[in-house]
């Protein structure tokens, strides 16, 4: 009896349905993924950002690092920026020395879900539809926020 929308750039579609317009537009994101040795303290790891670069545990020994923030051109198009990925990769080893001793193990780019005039993420009741929410546009910060995202959403679900 209980719906959230959850679905990134699919979700303006799902709202479209509900007659509700949603404005979520694609900027394209760069990450690299490392694998090696732990880290710093094996019992504490946690996610570490500076300077909108994020350093996001990925299993033991793995680490995320990403991203790069791309918007589209006048046609739409958006194409992946290698020196973008590297000053990412460079800021990231900079406060973090010890992934240049990891191993690269996986570069890869996508669409990110960006909110137009309204700040990131989505987190709210669809209008006019009370048994409806949103949790969707994260943007680049999908990783970080899904466990707050779900706390948030856990009291409604539970009503």
């Amino acid at each position: 009896d209980r719906v959230i929308i959850a679905a990134g750039l699919g979700s303006p579609f799902l709202a479209q349905y509900l007659q509700t317009p949603l404005d979520i537009r694609p900027v394209l994101g760069q990450a690299i993924a490392y694998e090696g040795e732990i880290l710093g303290d094996p019992d504490f790891q946690p996610a570490i950002t500076s300077g909108d670069v994020h350093v996001v545990p990925s299993g033991v020994g793995g680490y995320w690092v990403g991203a790069t923030v791309e918007f589209p051109d006048e046609q739409g198009e958006v194409m992946a920026d290698e020196q973008l990925l590297n000053e990412v990769k460079e800021a990231a080893i900079a406060f973090c020395p010890g992934l240049q001793h990891l191993n690269m193990t996986e570069q890869w780019s996508g669409l990110r879900p960006r909110p137009h005039n309204q700040p990131a993420p989505v987190i709210s009741q669809l209008p006019g539809h009370e048994q409806v929410w949103l949790a969707t546009g994260h943007y680049r910060n999908g990783v970080l926020l899904a466990p707050a995202t779900a706390q948030i959403l856990i009291p409604w679900l539970q009503s």
